[in-house]
């Protein structure tokens, strides 16, 4: 029986431990996707959103037979788990009401924005067990939805990292893809008051006219520069450490699993006057 709750292979496990996927397509038609190929459809195809059928219940009974509950679970990498159905079907809402009654630890990665914000009461609830991101990729709002046509514009997804932020909900971003360096160094320093924690990679290598002239030393330099000089939590991808072998990097900055979501505190037990426990 394939699983819902599922161990992400490749690339994707520099980002989370586990993951769910409650809807395959996506509505942002990005450029970049590396969806559709995987799916074997066209970028055209892919815009399609579906809603994974049975999803809720085969979550619930997984999370409730899982024995390891500290480890994260992502949403998503096949769609973004606020695309134009979830104010429909509900799935994303009701996945984390099944972890959070289970109190399994979640990280949310989006492009919609403040769309999301539909959920913070849910987010209050995970306390220190929910970190809520963001792709960023373009400052510049023409290249955006050039590159990424359905996707929030940049500031309103700045907009939503302040919101969570100010809320006391950790944030993080994502810089990947980078296809112009310049504007995602802004955006670093942009979100600089509002993201807590920084992952960083390259670009994939569909884009080869545009990789070749990108020097990667130079953009992670300048990047690990205003991290390390604003005391930033930042992880630096694999592709893009290969890519600047004589760049030094540390610790945690390499280090994946560090910067995932904590798990829930253990429950504390009663007992009664004679040292047991009630049954």
């Amino acid at each position: 029986m394939a699983t819902t709750i599922y161990e992400p292979r490749g690339k994707a496990r520099e980002y989370s431990p586990l993951a769910l996927n409650p809807y395959s397509g996506c509505n942002h038609g990005c450029r970049y996707c590396y969806v559709p190929p995987i799916r074997r459809l066209t970028a055209k195809e892919n815009l399609k959103v579906n809603a994974r059928p049975d999803f809720l219940r085969s979550v619930k009974r997984e999370a409730e037979r899982m024995t390891d509950r500290s480890k994260q679970v992502l949403f998503s990498f096949m769609s973004d788990p606020y695309n134009e159905l979830e104010p429909i079907e509900g799935l994303t809402r009701g996945c984390l009401q099944i972890l959070l009654d289970n109190r399994i630890p979640v990280s949310i990665l989006t492009k919609s924005g403040t769309k999301a914000l539909v959920d913070i009461d849910l987010f209050k609830k995970f306390y220190r067990s929910i970190q809520v991101g963001a792709t960023l990729t373009f400052s510049n709002g023409d290249d955006s939805r050039f590159w990424e046509p359905g996707a929030a514009e940049p500031f309103d997804r700045l907009e939503m990292l302040e919101a969570l932020h100010r809320e006391g909900i950790k944030t993080w971003a994502s810089f990947e893809p980078v296809i112009d360096p310049l504007q995602s160094l802004e955006l670093i320093e942009n979100g600089l008051p509002w993201i807590d924690i920084y992952k960083i990679g390259k670009l994939n290598n569909a884009f080869p006219e545009i990789e070749k002239e990108i020097c990667w030393p130079d953009f992670l330099e300048a990047a690990i520069k205003i991290l390390r000089k604003n005391k930033k939590a930042f992880y630096v991808k694999y592709d893009l450490r290969r890519a600047c072998q004589g760049v030094k990097l540390y610790g945690n900055e390499v280090l994946q699993d560090e910067h995932n979501t904590p798990p829930f505190p253990a429950l504390k037990r009663s007992f009664d006057f004679n040292g047991n426990t009630p049954g």
